[in-house]
C-alpha cells in the first residue's frame, strides 16, 4: 500500500530537527542528523483540545529543552502525558527536563520499563559515560585524517556522520552526569486508550521486538502510527536488547494496522509500509538461519560466519560505506547475537 500526506515541514535555526505537521494537531519533531551510530530521537507533539501528549523525551537535557522550545511556538496548552516509547536512553534522559517544564505530567511506559531503566539501563549509561571520552577522541582522530573504522579514506557521508557522533557522543558526556534519570510514574501491560476531547490515543504493546517493553502510539482516525525504535528507517536498530524470534510478529501487527503515516524512533516519515515489511523478512531469515547454526552445534562466532545478511544489507544500505556500516553495528552483530541466546535457550 502507498499513501499520499502533505507535510508542513518546518526547519528550527541551530537545532538538530525540523518539524513536520503528519496531520491536524500531530507534529512530528524529526532529527535531522546525518547517518551515524549515535542518535537523538524522534518526538512527536500531540496537541489536543486542552492538552498535549508528548512521545518520546530525547536523549540529553539540551535536545529536550529545544523541543519545549518548538512545542510553545505551536501552543501554550500543558503537556499531560509523555510517552517513553521504551527505555533505551535515547528516548529517555529527557524525562527530568520535561518533567521540570511540567510538572504536572505522567510518564508513560511498557509496566517492564521502570525496572529496565533502574537496572540495566543505568548500567549501560555509566558504562557508556565510561567509554565515551575514548570514543569521541578515536573519532576525532580518525576524522583529522580522513579514516574509517576499517582504515579506509572516509566518504563525504561517513565524514558528516562521524562528525555528527562525536558532538552527540560529547554532549551527552557533558550532560548525562547531572541529569537524574525520572522513571515513568504509569506502566501499562498491554494498552492505555486516551480520550483527549475529540481524539483517541491508543497506547499499545503489540510484543517484544526491539526491547521487551516497546510500545507503539496509534491514532486510529488520523491513521498514524508511531513507532518508537520497532521501526527505524533507513537503516533499523535492532540491537542487542532486541528479540528476533518475536519482532517480526510483532511488526506484522503493527502493518495489520494499516498506518497512512508511520513516524519512526528515527528517521523521516513513512508513508507506507515497505520498511516493516522489509524488517519482517529479515528478522524472520535471521531467526530461521541462527535457529539452523545453533542445531548444527556452531558457535556464536560460526554462526556469525555461516549467517548470510547480504541481500538486507544491499536493500537497506544499498552502496553507501556508512550505512552499511550502521547495519553491521546494530544488525548482523547484535541482531544474530540476541537470535543465538534466544535459540540456546528454547
Amino acid at each position: 500500500m502507498r499513501y499520499l500526506l502533505l507535510f508542513l515541514f518546518v526547519t528550527v535555526a541551530n537545532a538538530g530537527f525540523k518539524l513536520e505537521t503528519v496531520a491536524p494537531g500531530v507534529i512530528a519533531s524529526i532529527r535531522t542528523e546525518p547517518p551515524g551510530i549515535m542518535f537523538e530521537a524522534n518526538v512527536v507533539f500531540i496537541v489536543n483540545d486542552e492538552d498535549v501528549v508528548v512521545v518520546d523525551a530525547n536523549g540529553t537535557p539540551t535536545a529536550a529543552k529545544e523541543s519545549i522550545a518548538a512545542l510553545r511556538s505551536i501552543t501554550t496548552k500543558p503537556v499531560r502525558y509523555l510517552v517513553n516509547t521504551h527505555w533505551h536512553t535515547d528516548h529517555v534522559t529527557g524525562n527530568a527536563t520535561w518533567r521540570e517544564a511540567y510538572p504536572g505530567l505522567e510518564i508513560v511506559a511498557h509496566a517492564t520499563a521502570r525496572a529496565d531503566m533502574a537496572g540495566t539501563g543505568e548500567a549501560n549509561r555509566k558504562s557508556y559515560l565510561e567509554a565515551a571520552p575514548v570514543l569521541a577522541r578515536r573519532l576525532r582522530n580518525m576524522l583529522e585524517v580522513r579514516k574509517n573504522f576499517a582504515g579506509e579514506s572516509m566518504t563525504d557521508e561517513e565524514v558528516a556522520g562521524f562528525t555528527s557522533d562525536a558532538e552527540l557522543i560529547e554532549r551527552f558526556a557533558t550532560e548525562a552526569p547531572g541529569t537524574p534519570m525520572v522513571l515513568p510514574t504509569l506502566g501499562i501491560e498491554e494498552r492505555m486508550t486516551l480520550t483527549r476531547g475529540a481524539r483517541t490515543i491508543d497506547i499499545r504493546h503489540l510484543g517484544p521486538g526491539h526491547s521487551r517493553a516497546d510500545l507503539i502510539v496509534h491514532l486510529p482516525v488520523e491513521g498514524i502510527v508511531i513507532s518508537g525504535d520497532l521501526i527505524v528507517s533507513p537503516v533499523p536498530l535492532v540491537g542487542s536488547t532486541s528479540l528476533p524470534s518475536q519482532y517480526a510478529a510483532t511488526l506484522e501487527k503493527l502493518i495489520a494496522l494499516r498506518p497512512k503515516a508511520i513516524v519512526p524512533g528515527h528517521g523521516p516519515v513513512l508513508t507506507d509500509d515497505r520498511q516493516p515489511k522489509l524488517m519482517v523478512r529479515m528478522l524472520e531469515s535471521i531467526t530461521k538461519q541462527v535457529a539452523a547454526a545453533v542445531a548444527r552445534g556452531e558457535s556464536l562466532e560460526q554462526t556469525r560466519k555461516s549467517v548470510d545478511l547480504a541481500e538486507f544489507q544491499r536493500a537497506f544500505a544499498g552502496d553507501s560505506a556508512q550505512k552499511a556500516f550502521i547495519f553491521k553495528s546494530y544488525v548482523a552483530g547484535p541482531a544474530v547475537a540476541a537470535a543465538y541466546d534466544q535459540a540456546r535457550t528454547k
